[in-house]
């Protein structure tokens, strides 16, 4: 029998997201791949944030958020919004048109496939991650490109397997 050298957790594809954070009119988006509906009703979700980001940071100040459903046009900002820390850099001036404010004071990427806001209520440590529970508070379909996927990224040789 063939011994298969991928790891179990990278064989299966999986969409890629970019979450947007603010805290004290700051706002920072980062990429996130550990987000999973978890219920129907009402409708919720567990999304993975890293320890020691900025996002983390904002979440503690502000619980609440936007997930933004990235497309495979977009896989360009993967280095910028999931290799670089907003601790060290301004995401948002970095992103430039690519982005927009919501009413409510969040970053949009722009041409993403849907939005959802979330309001973040309770946390489990996950190791490296905080599992973060949300409640969505309303989504919006924007377009029907294809999604930004993990199998995508490996392809395009933007993260390894």
């Amino acid at each position: 029998m063939n011994k298969i050298r991928v790891k179990p957790w990278n064989r299966v594809d999986g969409p890629i997201y970019s979450l947007s954070t603010t805290a004290h009119g700051k706002g920072n988006l980062n990429i996130c791949s550990y987000v999973t509906p978890i219920s129907m009703k009402p409708k919720r979700y567990i999304v993975g944030v890293y320890k020691g980001t900025k996002t983390l940071e904002n979440l503690e100040e502000n619980p609440e958020g936007v997930l933004n459903f990235m497309t495979s046009k977009m896989s360009s900002l993967v280095n910028l919004l999931g290799k670089k820390s907003g601790h060290k850099i301004d995401k948002i001036k970095k992103l430039g048109d690519r982005i927009q404010l919501s009413e409510d004071g969040f970053y949009l990427l722009k041409d993403s496939l849907a939005t959802v806001r979330l309001k973040f209520t309770t946390r489990l440590d996950g190791g490296d991650h905080w599992a973060w529970l949300a409640e969505v508070v309303s989504y919006e379909n924007n377009n029907d490109h294809k999604p930004l996927t993990l199998e995508y990224l490996k392809r395009q040789k933007v993260i390894l397997a």
